[in-house]
């Protein structure tokens, strides 16, 4: 069973000033949920991030292994910082209407493809199974920038 979600978007920083400033109120979700196995159990770093969010918006914090279809609603915004995060997401029945790409950030193992979008082998393996999955993930930092379809950037 599959349940939709509003929206799905990879960001290695996860909660940040680009999320909260323009992707809540272009979304407008009734629940922001972070899946991430080190934020999961980390409670200071989700508390540090509980600072930012509007009282009217529910966060949540699961694991890879905790999400569930069933804790998903049609509004809930998901965040995730990596694409094997997105897939996990993908494969608990998590069906996004919009799934955007924002920044991966330079690392050792990365390559740019794009300027802010760092990828690494297994980055590009998760994307791989995410489009043979009939994903189609696009790339935009920003609601103010024009959305790129992934495929066409790897």
């Amino acid at each position: 069973m599959t349940t939709p979600t509003a929206f799905l978007r990879i960001d290695d920083r996860l909660i940040h000033g680009q999320v909260i400033v323009s992707w809540l109120p272009e979304i407008k979700p009734d629940r922001l949920l972070v899946v991430n196995d080190r934020i999961s159990e980390d409670i200071m770093r989700q508390e540090l991030m509980a600072l930012s969010v509007p009282p009217e918006v529910d966060l949540q914090f699961f694991s890879t292994t905790e999400i569930a279809a069933a804790a998903v609603s049609d509004k809930s915004f998901i965040l995730v910082s990596s694409p094997k995060d997105a897939w996990e997401c993908l494969q608990k029945g998590i069906a996004p209407r919009r799934f955007n790409v924002g920044g991966m950030h330079s690392r050792d193992d990365k390559e740019e493809i794009f300027e802010a979008l760092h990828v690494s082998d297994d980055d590009r393996r998760y994307f791989e199974l995410i489009l043979e999955a009939g994903m189609d993930p696009v790339f935009q930092p920003t609601p103010q920038n024009e959305p790129m379809p992934l495929g066409d950037i790897l």
